[in-house]
């Protein structure tokens, strides 16, 4: 097992979807492209719901625990209610057979 983790989570956002919305998605993915110890992010999204989810790796517990800590609330200050999350181990050997970007270089 690597030391980094995924972060699985899901989110309810019970506002409309507008262009304002994205923008500010896109703002908020600026920012955690620049979070210390996140490798990346897949954001996303059930169609005709308001079920939202991301998928995050994290270069270790750490580094997860601090973001996790700081950005939960930060969802809820803006209206949106987390419904579950998930930390998972990275089994990195049978990963990388399928092609994930996962790894000690990440």
């Amino acid at each position: 097992m690597s030391t980094q983790k995924i972060w699985d989570i899901h989110l309810t956002y019970d506002g409309p979807v507008t262009e304002e919305f994205l923008q500010g998605a896109k703002q908020l993915a600026e920012s955690i492209a620049q979070e210390p110890g996140v490798v990346w992010k897949i954001w996303t999204h059930e169609a005709g719901t308001n079920h939202f989810g991301s998928t995050y790796l994290f270069k270790d517990l750490e580094h997860l625990e601090a973001y996790k800590a700081m950005h939960i609330p930060r969802l809820n200050a803006i209206g949106i209610e987390v419904v579950s999350d998930h930390v998972f181990d990275v089994m990195e050997e049978l990963s990388q057979i399928n092609r994930a970007p996962v790894g000690t270089s990440s």
